[in-house]
């Protein structure tokens, strides 16, 4: 149990790296010229680059939904067909291998 506890530990980790790039990449790309003073006290300061990750992870999160929902027949019937084959493929091997045990 400590190896998987450790893998998915390692893949949380990943994930969150990756998400952190793509919200810095988005940052960049919404303000080409540098973060600017977004909420207008008069200085560019850490509340002004608060406000634009804020507004940057917004938009990555709304981008990967967007593509999740665009892509989520497809993974569902992937998924159906999957089980199936799971199905027919047990079936057949306790089928075939009919040892008298009514299984």
């Amino acid at each position: 149990m400590g190896f998987i506890k450790r893998l998915l530990g390692i893949g949380v980790t990943v994930g969150a790296t990756v998400a952190a790039v793509k919200v810095a990449d988005q940052v960049k790309e919404n303000n080409p010229d540098g973060i600017q003073d977004v909420n207008g006290d008069g200085k560019v300061d850490a509340k002004d680059y608060f406000e634009e990750v804020k507004k940057a992870a917004v938009e990555v999160y709304q981008e990967a939904s967007a593509s999740i929902q665009q892509k989520a027949p497809e993974f569902t019937q992937r998924a159906k067909n999957a089980a199936e084959d799971v199905k027919d493929a047990v079936n057949n091997a306790f089928g075939s291998k009919d040892n008298g045990s009514g299984i």
